[in-house]
Parts: structure tokens; C-alpha cells; sequence
């Protein structure tokens, strides 16, 4: 009888594939956002393991809000700091000699991807949230400078309407009255 051989090399790589799914499930569930949010796709990406792809919409993202100087302001760390952890995750998930590790320390660097998913998906959160701040805020001023513009037009117009009137009312009334008086001093005459 002849006696197989077994290859650990096979198993530790197919141990380690199996982990590697295994994150992709996690990170899969630990998606969230609205399905077009800059949250969902960048966060996808990642899953899928779209790094650059993943860069490339935080990028897009960016060069979108350059009407709002004051958000890419704020933002431009954030976005900074969410592309260190797209290349963290990137490390962690490709980590050199993974399966040569033991399954303890395969497990740890992998819940080490997992952390800074979790910390991307915060900071695009933040991300999100500025975004939406700096644009209602612009609505908001825009909304003001309509409102205050409407109430410039009216005044002006109401203005006009009695500078016309206080100019052009008292020699109207008095043709008006003049007119009626004698209407009725000639009805008057009339019957006397």
C-alpha cells in the first residue's frame, strides 16, 4: 500500500483562503450607507478589493466639492486619512507569508483589517456628514440672499407706489372732488 503524503502547504494556503473569505463576509456585513452613498461605494470597493478604485472615488469625491473651498477644507484630512486606512486594510488582507503564520496570528491581522474597516467606515461617515453640512449651508445663504432680495423689491416697489401717491394723490382727489362738487351744484341748480 502506498501511503499519501499530506501537503501542509496546500492545507495552510486553503486555511488561509478560507480566512481570507471569511473576512470578506464580515466586511461584506459590515457594510452601510445608502446604496449611491460615498460611504457604500468606497466601502464596497474595499470588499471587493478595489483599492485604487476605492482612492480614485475619494478622489472624484473631492474634486466634485471644489465650489465649497471651506469643505475641502475640512475634509481634505479626513480623506487623507480614509486613503491610509484603504492601503492598512490593503496590508492586512495581503499580508506577506500569511499562511506560514500561525492560525492565532493570521486571525490577528486579520481582525486588525476588520478594525480599520470599521474606523474607514467612520471616518467616510465624517466625510459624508461635512459634505452635507457645507451644502446646507449653502442652501441656506442662498436662501437668504433670495429672501432678502425679494424684501429689497418689495420695499423699493412700495416705496415708489407712495412717493406716487403723496405727489400725485392730493391733486388727483382734488380734480375728483372738484368734479364731484360740481356735479352736484349743477344737479342742485337743477331743481332750484
Amino acid at each position: 500500500m502506498g501511503e499519501k503524503k499530506i501537503d501542509f502547504r496546500k492545507l495552510e494556503e486553503a486555511r488561509t483562503q478560507a480566512l481570507q473569505d471569511q473576512l470578506k463576509t464580515k466586511l461584506k456585513a459590515r457594510q452601510a450607507g445608502k446604496d449611491a452613498s460615498l460611504r457604500r461605494v468606497v466601502l464596497a470597493e474595499v470588499v471587493e478589493g478595489q483599492y485604487e478604485a476605492a482612492s480614485e472615488i475619494l478622489d472624484d469625491f473631492m474634486a466634485g466639492k471644489t465650489m465649497f473651498p471651506t469643505l475641502v477644507n475640512r475634509a481634505k484630512p479626513h480623506v487623507v486619512h480614509a486613503k491610509d486606512l484603504i492601503n492598512a486594510v490593503r496590508l492586512k488582507r495581503s499580508f506577506p507569508n500569511l499562511s506560514s503564520l500561525p492560525m492565532a496570528k493570521q486571525q490577528e491581522i486579520l481582525d486588525h483589517a476588520v478594525h480599520h474597516f470599521e474606523e474607514l467606515k467612520m471616518t467616510l461617515k465624517i466625510v459624508e456628514r461635512l459634505s452635507r453640512d457645507e451644502i446646507v449651508r449653502d442652501l441656506r445663504s442662498t436662501v437668504w440672499v433670495v429672501r432678502s432680495t425679494v424684501y429689497v423689491v418689495l420695499a423699493i416697489l412700495l416705496l415708489g407706489f407712495l412717493l406716487d401717491m403723496s405727489h400725485g394723490l392730493p391733486t388727483v382727489c382734488w380734480r375728483v372732488f372738484n368734479d364731484f362738487s360740481n356735479h352736484l351744484f349743477e344737479s342742485l341748480s337743477k331743481f332750484i
